[in-house]
């Protein structure tokens, strides 16, 4: 009976973490937009918008090129899904991740990795001349994102001696937030996190001009319920993103029940702050900075792995040993 009681109590919770990341997504985008506004001086939409928007896409027909297969419809569901299996390995406020176990880190990549799989084929479905060229821009910034993202978090891996990525917030919490290795892998990361999040200088998430695009060049077919998943997916993205981050800056330990609601609610509150000040960051950026031309992002993204080479050096010459 306790062990039935155990896991009734484990799958509420892993419910109440997916909720909450699907219910602060929206306000995340609604938050940096608010944000870049104030920096051009300008009203700007209100902070929730991003809600008023999916549900206006849900609302709307959803219309289908003839040249579309079944891949076509299946993707936005697919992106939505993996996004969330990410969700499951990223702690939350409290310190605490689901599906918590060694190679968390490589099933987030992964999750990630299938999205982008996903989107890049279903941009070629519609048989429009942007929407593969959008696939073919995004595979080109994949290619050289992936492997910062994943040498980054090994080098994460081999500091705090875990493959979870809740096992690293909690090992992260006794390491010098100077520890060289440390602050390589949080620039790596920073870096790979503008590119992911189809972001200024390597996207403008803003843009209307078809020659300019890269993930929203993939999306020009969809409409309706199917345009409303893919952007949710890459609102939901972009806070995990900005989660994981915001541990590496600030990691939180494990608290449990036993610190009472008052602990509960401080740590809940604490994450937002962190994650609204990386939100506000990243705003900032978009908003002193011009978006770079293509031919020049791969001397950009190669700045992210070296700094994770140089992470990984770093620590074998600190400890000795990898």
């Amino acid at each position: 009976m306790d062990e039935s009681l155990m896991v009734l109590t484990r799958l509420l919770m892993g419910l109440g973490h997916l909720a909450l990341f699907l219910v602060a997504a929206p306000l995340l985008q609604g938050f940096i937009k608010t944000s870049k506004a104030f920096w051009q001086m300008r009203q700007g939409p209100s902070i929730l918008q991003p809600y008023r928007d999916l549900r206006k896409l849900l609302n709307k027909e959803e219309l289908i090129s003839e040249h579309a297969s079944w891949m076509f419809l299946l993707t936005p569901r697919i992106a939505l899904v993996s996004t969330l299996m990410a969700a499951l390995v990223i702690p939350n406020a409290w310190g605490w991740a689901p599906l918590s176990g060694w190679g968390d880190l490589f099933l987030f990549g992964a999750s990630l990795g299938l999205v982008r799989l996903f989107s890049t084929l279903s941009g070629l479905e519609g048989a429009s001349t942007f929407g593969g060229m959008g696939s073919s821009r995004e595979l080109f910034v994949g290619l050289l994102t992936e492997p910062a993202l994943l040498l980054g978090l090994i080098v994460l891996a081999f500091i705090t001696g875990t493959t979870s990525l809740q096992g690293m917030t909690s090992g992260l919490v006794t390491i010098s937030p100077i520890f060289i290795p440390r602050l390589l892998v949080l620039i790596a990361l920073v870096m790979v996190s503008i590119a992911e999040m189809g972001r200024i200088p390597v996207d403008n998430p803003d843009t209307h001009l078809e020659l300019t695009m890269i993930h929203e060049g993939m999306l020009l077919e969809y409409s309706g319920t199917s345009l409303a998943l893919l952007s949710f997916a890459e609102q939901v993205k972009q806070l995990l993103l900005l989660c994981l981050l915001a541990q590496i800056v600030w990691p939180s330990g494990l608290i449990s029940a036993s610190d009472g609601l008052l602990g509960l609610l401080w740590a809940l509150g604490f994450a937002g702050v962190k994650v609204a000040v990386l939100g506000f960051f990243f705003a900032t950026v978009e908003s002193f900075f011009v978006k770079r031309r293509l031919f020049l992002l791969p001397n950009y993204l190669a700045t992210s792995t070296a700094a994770a080479i140089l992470a990984l050096v770093s620590l074998w010459f600190i400890r000795g040993q990898i």
